[in-house]
């Protein structure tokens, strides 16, 4: 199965703005990634499906691996130490995750397509869950 992923926001993990393009899933991993409009019109004929969002929804990494209760706790009893020796919490979290630029990408050609899609309604109900209004 090839799926066309056309027009969508894409947050790739790194800590670079997003930017927009196509991604092409093929057997569950991502084959193309391409920035910009349209550039992969004359290939879309041969996928087996193509969806368009129209730059109105946002491709984020997902996670890597299972959380486990083990490692969850792990990894907060090393957020817990970093921020007693002062560190500030979002570069604790960010040692843990490899997010941030010069770190890993999440969403490049080869990966296991471990990807979410959400369109604008939904970050907006994800924006006002997380400023605490009740939804």
């Amino acid at each position: 199965m090839t799926n066309m992923l056309k027009n969508v926001i894409i947050v790739d993990g790194s800590g670079w703005i997003p930017f927009w393009g196509d991604i092409v899933i093929e057997d569950g991993k991502v084959a193309i990634l391409r920035s910009g409009e349209n550039t992969l019109f004359n290939e879309e004929k041969t996928f087996d499906k193509v969806t368009d969002y129209k730059r109105q929804a946002y491709v984020i990494p997902g996670v890597e691996d299972e959380m486990t209760m083990e490692k969850y706790e792990a990894q907060l009893q090393s957020i817990l130490a970093d921020l007693q020796d002062g560190i500030k919490i979002e570069k604790a979290v960010r040692k843990l995750t490899g997010y941030g630029v010069g770190q890993r990408e999440f969403t490049v050609e080869g990966v296991v397509a471990n990807l979410c899609v959400l369109d604008k309604p939904a970050t907006k109900i994800i924006t006002a869950f997380a400023a605490g209004k009740e939804l």
